[in-house]
């Protein structure tokens, strides 16, 4: 393996190195100097949105743009952002919060901030299933999360190191592999000339508080930029205590004019108490949840007139410990210990060598080596699971063509396609297509995409303790689920004033992935269900409003509509953690030159609560939807937020964009929840019913 990525590394460079290198000689050609290469991290918003309708962007490459609009690639795909600035005005002091604003996204969660275990993140209908890694979480495009069971990992994710978040809520094959969905975390660095030193604080209900100090300094060709941050809560109701501390430090080097390198580090150590079960009013098992990842990125970057792009190495090593797991020999009597290596290497190369041009071609070349170590202290015998390695190397290429004017009419045709080489389970290939039609700024765009989603080798764990797979058992066999993904969209913008946007989507699911956590030995047959599948339609519309300069309103609102059949043959209509109904808005109001009023709302409507569960029994192999009914319906969620800003320099103290702040979130005392608990002998439920209204204040400080 460490052979194979070294051959892949050289000839990454030389591939890189001679693309831009034809570049320069047309460049001096034609008589053009080459753009300055930032060291900023490649991402897709660089070199990739439709020309006719390029948003501004931010220092770090996140189109800045409200979260409910999307961003329409040249490809017919679109994807969400929300940036630096948005993230510090919602308050988010986990990645889930800063999601609030995105349509067709929601999360669920017990606690102020931090996750527990089994899923929690879910776009437009999808990421209910446990275990299944179906939403991707990368950060600095690469990989990190609990991939053995799926986990999203929240206390992983500091939001105090984050530049912007790029959201992916459907298959797009150009853009990301296995899975769903996929969540972005764009690192944050120096990028002005100087140095600067950072402080904030704020704290409010429930002892929940925050701080940061960061530092860096940008001289000539090097820049550094590093912070440390603390988050802790109390809690809202008893055993709700969580806290994550961070280290993070980022540091390029400008090569040449169009090259640079940068080095990023990070570790995470966080801890989130899971609250009393609301119904039995019994203390969980497990009651505690412990997570420590350290995740380095080492990128060769360029930027050319024609070609711009990247080769990146990474190692991401992520514990997650349940502390009192409860076992089959007693309650609360083990600590279970997932531990996920996750390394490899990345490139990307987007080449524009004609007007109207976009190719994009790279591969993702990924190794996971996973264990689960379970260690009781009941006497008890200690169980250790091995899982088998796994190696994916996915190639892909995807071409786009504009044709017509910017201006006035134009079509933009594209395809692509990713391999999957996969070690452990089959081989196979996700396709996309698209078409962009418009006249100015008047766009529809239409998609096809596959997706594929691999299981994680968890799925064999049944067949694994303290062992490894019985002779002749072939997980070559086994085939990863797959949806095809239908879409199609009309947008228009207001230069300055407005934009609308309408899509409609229809997803088709089959071979649905079984997990085998019993023990046993059942053949290849078992993992993959030829009955169960699903179908979800889908309605979206978004748009933004900036009436005035400095007042800017914005809001999103998504419809679902699902039909899912499990193995038994019994056809359903709801699927867990699918609104029917679901709206996001909010607005910025600037004022008195230093005063930022903004604020949020969500409503979500008609959510059920459960676990689409893969596992099953060798002698019932039913891989259903959950049923749902009466018990398992939450309350619907209402939850409006504001916050007041106050920027400010102050000359004598060199301080420079500091700002006071208070925030009220969940104004009007709603109860809601995300999940609940339930007694299906007594048709009872209880709700883990979220705080009422929170006030937080605090200050950043920039010298």
């Amino acid at each position: 393996m460490k052979r194979l990525l070294l051959r892949l590394m050289v000839y990454c460079v030389c591939f890189c190195m001679v693309s831009p290198s034809l570049a320069a000689d047309v460049q001096e050609k034609d008589g053009e100097a080459s753009p300055q290469a930032q060291t900023a991290q490649p991402s897709l918003t660089q070199g990739s949105l439709s020309a006719f309708a390029l948003p501004s962007v931010t220092i770090y490459g996140v189109a800045d743009q409200p979260p409910s609009v999307p961003v329409t690639t040249n490809f017919g795909t679109q994807f969400n952002v929300v940036t630096e600035e948005q993230i510090s005005r919602q308050g988010a002091l986990d990645f889930y919060d800063a999601l609030r604003n995105v349509p067709g996204v929601m999360f669920q969660k017990k606690n102020i901030i931090g996750g527990q275990t089994s899923h929690s993140l879910y776009m437009r209908g999808r990421g209910a299933s446990h275990p299944g890694p179906d939403m991707n979480i990368l950060f600095d495009d690469v990989p990190r999360s609990g991939v053995l069971y799926g986990q999203a990992l929240a206390d992983g994710i500091p939001t105090y190191a984050l530049g912007g978040m790029e959201i992916y809520k459907y298959p797009q094959p150009s853009r990301f592999g296995s899975g769903y969905g996929m969540i972005n975390f764009i690192p944050k660095y120096m990028t002005e000339e100087g140095t600067e030193f950072r402080v904030g604080f704020e704290g409010g209900s429930y002892g929940t508080m925050a701080q940061q100090v960061g530092a860096g300094a940008k001289v000539g060709i090097w820049d550094i930029y590093a912070v440390q941050s603390l988050i802790r809560t109390d809690g809202h109701v008893a055993h709700s205590q969580a806290d994550q501390t961070s280290y993070y430090v980022n540091t390029g080097l400008q090569a040449t004019e169009n090259w640079s390198i940068r080095l990023m580090a990070n570790y995470v150590d966080a801890s989130t108490q899971a609250p009393h079960n609301p119904l039995t009013k019994v203390r969980a098992q497990p009651s505690r949840f412990d997570t420590e990842t350290t995740l380095v990125t080492l990128t060769l970057a360029n930027d050319y007139e024609i070609a711009s792009g990247y080769i990146k190495g990474y190692y991401n090593n992520t514990n997650f410990s349940l502390v009192d797991e409860s076992t089959g020999g007693g309650v609360g009597n083990a600590i279970s210990k997932q531990s996920n290596d996750l390394y490899g290497l990345r490139a990307r190369e987007t080449f524009r060598l004609w007007e109207g041009s976009e190719i994009v071609t790279g591969f993702d070349l990924d190794k996971m080596d996973l264990e689960n170590r379970q260690n009781r202290h009941d006497g008890g015998v200690n169980r250790v699971w091995d899982f088998p390695s796994v190696t994916v190397f996915s190639p892909y290429l995807a071409v786009s063509q504009r044709f017509g004017s910017e201006e006035s009419f134009h079509f933009i045709p594209s395809a692509g396609i990713r391999y999957y080489s996969n070690s452990e389970f089959k081989n196979t290939a996700s396709p996309q297509a698209g078409l962009i039609l418009g006249y100015g700024r008047t766009n529809l765009h239409a998609n096809y995409a596959r997706g594929v989603n691999y299981p994680s080798p968890v799925v064999l764990q049944g067949m694994l303790p303290n062992t490894s797979l019985p002779p002749g058992f072939d997980t070559k066999k086994l085939k990863p689920e797959v949806v095809d993904h239908y879409e199609i969209g009309l947008t228009h913008a207001w230069e300055g004033l407005a934009t609308v946007g309408a899509t409609y989507f229809h997803d088709r699911g089959k071979d649905r992935i079984r997990a085998f956590m019993a023990n046993g030995s059942p053949d290849e047959s078992f993992f993959t269900s030829s009955t169960s599948r699903y179908k979800i339609h889908g309605f979206e519309l978004t748009g933004s409003l900036t009436p005035v300069e400095g007042l800017e309103f914005f809001a999103g609102a998504t419809w679902l509509d699902v039909k899912a059949t499990g193995d038994d043959g019994i056809k359903r209509s709801k699927m867990p953690y699918t609104p029917n109904f679901s709206l996001q808005a909010g607005f910025k109001w600037n004022f008195y030159d230093n005063f930022t009023l903004s604020g949020d709302y969500q409503f979500l409507h008609n959510v059920y609560s459960a676990t689409s569960m893969r596992t099953a029994p060798l002698n019932n192999p039913a891989s259903n939807f959950a049923e749902l009914t009466s018990i398992d319906k939450l309350r619907d969620i209402s939850v409006a937020n504001l916050r007041l800003d106050y920027a400010f320099d102050y000359e004598p103290w060199k301080i420079k964009e500091g700002k006071v702040f208070v925030s009220v979130d969940n104004v009007f005392d709603n109860k809601y929840a995300y999940t609940l608990a339930k007694d299906t002998t007594t048709n009872q439920r209880a709700f883990y019913t979220m705080p009422g209204i929170t006030f937080m204040v605090g200050f950043d400080l920039k010298f």
